[in-house]
């Protein structure tokens, strides 16, 4: 088995990034989870024009090596994983890619939408042999090559996808739980992960890190595998042969900002049906905005109008990194509303924070 340690340098070098153990086909199904991250997929490569990519993909990941290697079937690759849609054009950390060739072979110089082109990024290759007895990572690697196999593994516990080691839910039962080794995870189906001496709970932390040993079949569906238990024992922890992994750091994007809003700040006359939209300049996390937005009445109402403030619900559009508020009826007359974002909301991939920020604006009648 195989475990990857990072050489870094400074704060990033307290918590090291660890590497995902995936498929091709499975990057391109889930490339937001995968946006970002260190990837390793076994698949061969293929030129073209003096573009390298890997092949047999329904949709083109260029490598830009970092260090040159053939393109054997038999390879791992390794790198970076970005959806070349979800980057800025002047962003710093790619600045010396020749993406023009990518943009030239791939949407006729257009830079392309989300999840159309994707990149993996200071690239290197190994040798990746099956190993006969199949292993969490080679079937993280290669499904297909042990599908409907029977197989013991060996990993540790990580409940019901607690830690994100899966871009997907396998969704076949209230027990499924991920088992983990190195940088390969694979869902278990068909036991409640208890027996003699133990019994955890999918839904708790403090179950995750415990050995297990499973014996199963290997299924595979789309871009999904998963293993159909047949028996689940307690285990001890293998022993792992560590391979450092040096991971280049490169300069933060800057923190997001709110590039626009409808109404304006200071806007008047303001339908009281307004639905306020607040644009970001980066893709943000939607979950952060829970508990951070707020939305009031400034001063005084007038005699007989109901002091309190407007109900409203929201909604985060990923398509256009905007979000949107909606009053559940409408505004009072005349009155000035402000509309907050306070402490708290991230921007995707990276959690850097946005400063608070109001908008206040005044409707008509």
């Amino acid at each position: 088995m195989v475990v990857c340690s990072a050489a870094l340098t400074g704060a990033a070098a307290a918590q090291a990034p660890s590497r995902i153990a995936t498929t091709p086909e499975a990057l391109i199904a889930a490339p937001v989870f995968f946006h970002g991250k260190q990837v390793v997929v076994r698949r061969g490569t293929v030129e073209d024009g003096g573009l390298v990519k890997l092949a047999s993909t329904a949709k083109p990941i260029f490598v830009f090596w970092k260090e040159r290697a053939s393109g054997a079937p038999d390879k791992e690759v390794r790198g970076e994983f970005w959806d070349l849609g979800r980057l800025e054009r002047n962003d710093p950390r790619f600045a010396t890619l020749d993406l023009a060739r990518v943009l030239d072979a791939a949407s006729q110089g257009q830079w392309p939408a989300r999840d159309r082109v994707f990149l993996i990024l200071n690239a290197t290759a190994a040798e990746s042999p099956l190993p006969p007895d199949a292993t969490i990572r080679a079937i993280a690697l290669a499904p297909e090559a042990y599908k409907d196999r029977t197989v013991t593994l060996v990993g540790r516990f990580r409940g019901a996808n607690l830690f994100g080691d899966l871009a997907q839910p396998v969704a076949k039962s209230r027990w499924d739980f991920v088992l983990q080794s190195a940088d390969g995870a694979v869902w278990v189906t068909g036991l409640r992960p208890r027996g003699k001496g133990f019994d955890l709970d999918t839904g708790s932390r403090v179950d995750t890190g415990r050995w297990l040993q499973v014996t199963g079949t290997v299924r595979h569906d789309g871009t999904l595998p998963w293993i159909e238990a047949t028996a689940i024992a307690p285990a001890t922890a293998p022993t792992e042969t560590p391979v450092e992994v040096v991971v280049p750091q490169a300069p933060r994007q800057p923190a997001p900002q709110v590039i626009f809003s409808a109404p304006l700040t200071g806007e008047t006359d303001v339908e009281p049906t307004v639905t306020v939209r607040i644009q970001f300049s980066r893709d943000m996390d939607a979950a952060s905005f829970r508990g951070h937005v707020r939305a009031g009445y400034v001063g005084e109402p007038a005699r007989g109008a109901p002091a309190a403030a407007p109900a409203f619900s929201f909604r985060y559009n990923e398509g256009n990194r905007a979000l949107e508020i909606k009053f559940t009826t409408p505004l009072d007359r005349f009155r000035q509303v402000r509309v907050e974002l306070g402490e708290g909301i991230q921007s995707a991939v990276d959690n850097q924070p946005l400063a608070p920020w109001s908008l206040t604006f005044t409707t008509g009648g």
